[in-house]
């Protein structure tokens, strides 16, 4: 199947046209180098909207925390366990003189102590703790807890938003593109591993490197090019495309007889198995497949997964690309998951967290195979990070003032859209004096 849509008439269309609200015209490079665009991001999209900054096994325990910084909602938040099990998140700065309580990047506390004058406060946030109190004239500690913000999950991962009071929940917020992901086994993928490094480009561009297949042959030409189908020119389709009012998806075919285009890899035993490893790839990666046939601890029935994974049941499908707006990336499959964030610095610098998690192996030939998968990975990230601060470099020279896209390249024209539109909607509301 290819990736386009039949529009009613018989006739099928480019997967552009099924969006003529994106446009189809070029992009402005301005917002990519401006420090002015950026706080205009700052302002009307990351101090307002939901942001993904962990899983909830992370913290499993009362008082377990982590603390994770955003620079463009300008916050540093506790993400702590409460004795009463709830998750909540409290701004990083004491009522007394506005230090940080917490130094580390993460732990575990039976209260949040300040260690420049002894304040406590307890896992709610609530000042339980006042050193030679009495000299404070007139303190009520019910006012000088610490700043909430919201906190809230969905299928295990942790979403914060600064605004204590957002104007929409997160399951309002998600819902309406990702219901239908809901009962994915999430929390079954329990081996984790994690990269982490600044990029000097905008977070858009780097983002944008991810939530296209059109590099992938050129970029990825000595890595994975072969593992995802490509057409008889060559072309590397995605099956289709999905674009809500923020967030966005995108499904892909493999090739399933390479063992990163193989979705069935490790966790089933059967002919497309079997004949897998055998054209296009070397010996290492052959041996890693043959060593982790059946070697996982869980069985995942293609059957039991919810409709929102491969939604149109391609037969070749090995993975779908799915967009949390504004910076997080998931990229399901039936054996394992990869969830970026793309956090922004600045205007010209950003955050990559990568994570990939893998369910349990139950034998030293699934941990070949899991080693081997983590090593390819780690390479194609290196890849992709490569190219970034080239990009940059190139969109801060000057002589282009443009970008022109592909008609397969609906994410980087839909994240583009959302970003101006949020903006513009914005400084409406500040035109008549609302925030």
């Amino acid at each position: 199947m290819d990736a386009t849509a039949n529009n009613g008439g018989g006739q099928l269309s480019r997967m552009r046209d099924r969006f003529p609200e994106l446009g189809s015209g070029v992009l402005p490079v301005e917002p990519y180098i401006s420090p002015a665009y950026f706080e205009l991001e700052k302002r009307h999209i990351f101090k307002r909207v939901w942001q993904h900054v962990g899983r909830e096994s992370e913290i499993p325990n009362p008082g377990d925390f982590f603390v994770v910084d955003l620079p463009a909602s300008d916050a540093s938040l506790i993400v702590v366990r409460g004795h009463d099990g709830v998750i909540r998140a409290l701004h990083n700065v004491c009522s007394h003189r506005l230090n940080k309580v917490v130094y580390e990047s993460r732990g575990s506390v039976r209260r949040l102590n300040c260690k420049f004058h002894g304040w406590s406060y307890d896992l709610t946030g609530r000042l339980v703790g006042v050193p030679d109190e009495k000299y404070f004239s007139g303190l009520d500690r019910e006012q000088c807890g610490m700043t909430p913000a919201s906190a809230d999950l969905w299928q295990g991962f942790i979403f914060v938003n600064v605004d204590p009071h957002p104007a929409m929940s997160l399951n309002d917020f998600l819902r309406p593109v990702y219901a239908d992901l809901e009962g994915y086994p999430f929390e079954k993928m329990t081996n984790c591993y994690r990269w982490r490094t600044v990029v000097n480009c905008n977070w858009k561009l780097a983002l944008d490197a991810f939530q296209e297949t059109y590099h992938v042959r050129y970029v990825h030409g000595r890595s994975i090019a072969d593992a995802l189908r490509s057409d008889e020119e060559g072309s590397m389709l995605p099956i289709d495309c999905l674009c809500g009012d923020v967030h966005r998806r995108l499904s892909m075919a493999g090739n399933p007889k390479t063992v990163y285009g193989n979705p069935k890899a490790a966790t089933t035993v059967d002919k497309s198995t079997a004949q897998a490893g055998t054209q296009r790839v070397g010996k290492i990666a052959s041996a890693a497949l043959r060593a982790g046939r059946g070697a996982t601890k869980l069985s995942f029935n293609p059957a039991d997964l919810p409709p929102g994974i491969n939604w149109r049941k391609d037969p070749d499908w090995v993975f779908d690309i799915n967009v949390f707006f504004p910076d997080f990336y998931v990229s399901t499959r039936p054996n394992y998951y990869q969830a970026y964030n793309f956090r922004p610095i600045a205007h010209n610098r950003t955050l990559f967290d990568a994570r990939v998690y893998y369910p349990e192996m139950k034998n030293a030939g699934g941990r070949f195979y899991q080693e081997y998968m983590k090593c390819v990975l780690r390479d194609v990230l290196l890849e992709d990070l490569g190219t970034l601060e080239q990009i940059q470099a190139g969109c801060e020279t000057g002589p282009k003032t443009h970008m022109i896209l592909h008609d397969y390249e609906v994410m980087v024209r839909h994240n583009a859209h959302v970003v101006e539109r949020l903006i513009r909607e914005g400084e409406a509301r500040a035109q008549v004096g609302l925030s």
